[in-house]
């Protein structure tokens, strides 16, 4: 189990590390298939199944409070290592968040402090109010469910 957890960090050490940004998935995908030549078709399929599973619980679990959106980027990244498809995907993606983190980190420095203070109030207003949501939603949710009084 320890040296399966060594590999993984591994693994995303030369992810982060040796490859360019809209080349890092692909990359690690043709490296996990160097490596994985003797791999069985079962473990494969467990591997994407994992990162779908991942992906998709945190998209359902994304209104809640905790990482929901970044681990279900987790998840993609896992399916991405066994689905060239994916890797490509991402690849794309990363390219174009990066361009606009750029752009917005532009903006932000070029932006009055009273325009940071406004939108960083405004941002908190709105992970208040979603966090009032989830609880309100699941609170209804959970009085609506038949509980026994004994």
């Amino acid at each position: 189990m320890e040296s399966e957890l060594n590999n993984s960090m591994e693994e995303w050490r030369q992810f982060l590390k040796q490859s360019a940004p809209g080349r890092r998935f692909r990359d690690r995908y043709h490296r996990r298939q160097q490596a994985g030549r003797n791999r069985s078709t079962l473990r494969r399929v467990c591997y994407v199944a994992l990162g779908v599973a991942i992906a998709i619980g945190s998209l359902l679990l994304a209104p809640l409070p905790g990482p929901g959106w970044g681990t279900s980027f987790v998840g993609l990244g896992i399916v991405a290592g066994e689905v060239l498809h994916v890797a490509r995907l991402l690849d794309r993606a990363e390219v174009k968040l990066r361009d606009a983190l750029r752009r917005t980190t532009g903006v932000w420095r070029r932006s009055a402090s009273a325009v940071r203070t406004l939108l960083a109030l405004t941002i908190s207003l709105g992970v208040v109010a979603s966090v009032y949501g989830a609880y309100h939603v699941f609170l209804v949710a959970l009085s609506a469910l038949p509980i026994p009084l004994s």
